[in-house]
């Protein structure tokens, strides 16, 4: 009677483990690992919303497009000096993110040479994640056209031609604690709102390190460290260049956080001369020199100079393995001027020399400790485990199961001893793994002999098990059953399928109802259209196949909420003509949008732009729809436009500069004035009516370059004599 007890509590408690299972694994985003000599776009085009792919350290030459939404691409090292990506097409940008939610992690990218192109290109993207990744060699390093809600941080973009960063028609996007290093351009911000940018270094840019366009407006730009001997910040409508003075560490060590470092390379910059009585590490007056800009750093940065203080502890040892006996030197590398050193080497003994030898006469682990000692006071680093003194290790191993069905999974456990630090694994089917404790999927029946080599810095060791897996092959055919996670909700709706049938099946096909299959064993499924869907998965094995249909499985309906208008506009004023750029704040995720300009036109388009071409005050009007129903907002007399009262001031810039024959250059227009029609002189005999022309240099030479920018008030010249240089 007792024993037909615990059989009862040991089946429930196995039912209620497997449901635990099943239930973490609902929903689980698939991880896809990318070997060198494979190829990350096939990665990319094989996965799915929510899918990691992970990246093998090693050299990959090819030019990656992602286009899907959601998804992780990261190097497993994290080290970007160890996963390069080097473009194989120099015309064609090494990354280039036409999607949402994407993150890049980890990567140097280089060889996008062409002009226009970049080590990671992101267009129309909104609330990507671009971090710690090193951008060499390149057009651009990383450029940001037409996106939104975007995070750049931690990167490093070094040695590219024409820019280190550029955002273009970009809003509400984040840069922090990027570096720009020794570009042709450090920074450009171009027709671009609502950017931060903190805690950035530019360093050493040959034309300019940072650069704002006149219509770039709303900016917020501090606590950066410029050290550039040309920054220009043209005059947007609220940009601001400092903070609120907080206490934190700034970017030059300073004790509060306000506006930005201002120097030059030579020293003679604002920040690098200012006055700072009170020692507070902001200067003590603001910094109203900005080149182009009516705007004021109200606390800019000075290098701040605090008294003495202890030592900051800091040393290093080689080498920091090895089979005993191991002699290691120790070398002091703290900051603050030690008089005195204490070492303890974790082995009962210590030295007071700054840079001592010592001998590890046995194996173990051994955590040392530096303190280090001044005028001012003590202080302590102790680093745990830091030298590791190994013998011979002795291979063992097991695996669970060792028997069953093909398809068998086999999970290797090493149980050696000795420290081992590389792996070798033989599965006896011709395929080997360097992991530690590896998986492997044995497809075939048969017997199968096992060995492992493991190795450590005092010598290698081998152990082998013959016939130790034995697989056989599937007798029934399988029993096919499944889950899906939603089963309804609101279009678009992403659905979890996940495979629930036992008898080992090895291939699945899936009917999601809506004229779509996959043949994944889990597959993810967007439904795009609100109904009910009949959804059917057939199983198969050696033996045979199973299906099973689950009618009117999953429920998709159309949003129930009316969407909010909301808009504005940049600018709201000015001369005729006119051009303004509407911007939909709607929510409630409208579908369509009808927008009336109040002079008698009207766009469909979510954020248009709109040319005025008379003076007057025009109510505008949006109304947006969704499946739910519609809204409208309107703004009475929300855009003004007067006359043109002086003849227009010419200016323009060109990129790029200089080069071989033939040389495209592209101009852009950047007046004042609101002029109306240009005149472009390239210097070579050629001529063009455009705004913001583009022009090919057939011939070597030295070329002037003159604009003539007219409207109805009159016409002015820009000449850039010698501008352009062509070399054959």
């Amino acid at each position: 009677m007792d024993g037909g007890i615990k059989i009862k509590k040991l089946t429930t408690l196995l039912v209620a483990i497997f449901i635990l299972v099943l239930i973490s694994n609902l929903g689980a985003a698939a991880e896809i690992i990318v070997q060198p000599g494979s190829s990350i776009q096939k990665a990319v085009d094989s996965s799915s919303s929510g899918d990691v792919i992970t990246v093998k350290s090693g050299t990959y030459t090819e030019n990656i497009n992602v286009t899907k939404d959601d998804l992780t691409i990261r190097s497993e090292s994290g080290n970007p000096d160890n996963t390069m990506i080097k473009a194989k097409s120099s015309g064609a940008s090494v990354f280039l993110l036409q999607g949402d939610n994407i993150k890049i992690t980890g990567f140097k990218a280089v060889g996008a040479t062409r002009s226009g192109n970049a080590g990671i290109y992101l267009s129309s993207c909104s609330n990507c994640i671009i971090e710690n990744n090193k951008l060499m060699n390149n057009c651009y390093g990383t450029y940001v056209l037409r996106s939104k809600g975007d995070k750049l941080s931690k990167n490093t973009a070094t040695n590219n031609r024409e820019y280190g960063i550029v955002l273009g028609t970009a809003t509400d996007n984040t840069l922090s604690g990027n570096t720009a290093l020794n570009n042709g351009r450090g920074i450009h911000i171009g027709n671009s709102d609502g950017n931060t940018l903190s805690g950035n270094t530019i360093q050493n840019s040959n034309v300019y390190g940072f650069y704002i366009c006149g219509k770039s407006d709303a900016n917020q730009i501090y606590n950066n460290y410029f050290n550039d001997t040309n920054m220009t910040i043209k005059n947007g409508i609220g940009n601001v260049y400092n903070t609120k003075k907080t206490a934190g560490t700034n970017i030059v060590g300073g004790p509060y956080i306000g506006g930005n470092f201002w120097g030059k390379p030579d020293g003679t910059g604002f920040s690098n001369t200012a006055a700072d009585k009170n020692r507070d590490g902001i200067s003590d007056s603001a910094y109203k020199s900005i080149t182009g800009s009516i705007y004021s750093d109200n606390l800019p940065l000075v290098v701040y100079k605090s008294g003495p203080t202890k030592p900051i502890v800091a040393f290093s040892a080689s080498p920091t393995s090895g089979n005993a006996p191991l002699n290691v030197k120790f070398t002091d590398t703290s900051t603050g001027s030690p008089t005195k050193w204490k070492w303890s080497f974790g082995d009962g003994t210590s030295s007071t020399a700054q840079n001592p030898t010592h001998k590890y006469s046995k194996a173990g682990n051994y955590t040392v400790a530096l303190t280090a000692t001044n005028s001012a006071g003590s202080n302590t680093l102790t680093k745990a485990n830091y030298i590791k003194v190994v013998t011979k290790p002795v291979a063992a191993f097991s695996a669970s199961p060792t028997s069953g069905k093909a398809p068998l999974n086999v999970k290797f456990t090493d149980t050696s001893i000795g420290t081992p630090t590389k792996w070798k694994w033989s599965f006896g089917d011709g395929t080997t793994s360097t992991s530690q404790s590896p998986t492997h999927k044995y497809s075939k029946a048969g017997k199968y002999t096992v060995t492992l080599t493991i190795t450590n810095a005092a010598g290698s060791n081998t152990v082998t098990k013959s016939n130790y897996i034995t697989v056989t092959v599937a007798t029934s055919k399988p029993v096919t059953a499944f889950s899906a996670s939603p089963t309804s909700g609101k279009v678009p709706l992403n659905v979890k399928f996940t495979d629930t049938s036992t008898g080992a099946p090895t291939k699945w096909k899936w009917s999601f109802g809506d004229g779509t299959s996959s043949t994944l064993q889990n597959p993810t499924h967007k439904y795009s259209a609100a109904g009910k869907y009949t959804v059917t998965l057939t199983a198969s094995n050696a033996a045979g196949s199973n299906t099973v249909t689950k009618s009117n499985y999953v429920t998709v309906t159309t949003t129930s909420q009316t969407p909010a208008a909301v808009f504005y506009a940049s600018p709201k004023s000015g001369n005729a003509s006119l051009n303004v750029e509407f911007t939909d704040k709607s929510t409630g995720k409208p579908t369509k949008w009808k927008w009336d300009f109040g002079d008698g036109t009207s766009s469909t388009s979510q954020n248009p732009t709109h040319k005025y071409s008379k003076a007057g005050k025009y109510t505008v009007k949006l109304t947006v729809t969704n499946a739910a129903g519609s809204n409208t907002a309107t703004k009475s007399k929300y855009i003004i436009v007067t006359s043109t009262s002086q003849a227009p001031v010419a200016e323009f810039w060109g990129s790029t500069l200089s080069g071989k024959a033939p040389l495209k250059v592209t101009f852009t227009e950047a007046s004042k004035g609101s002029p109306t029609k240009w005149r472009w002189d390239f210097g070579d005999g050629t001529y063009s009516t455009q705004k913001s022309p583009v022009h090919t240099y057939s011939a070597a030479g030295t070329y002037t370059v003159k604009l003539t920018a007219t409207n109805a008030a009159g016409s002015n010249t820009k000449t850039k004599s010698n501008y352009i240089k062509v070399t054959k």
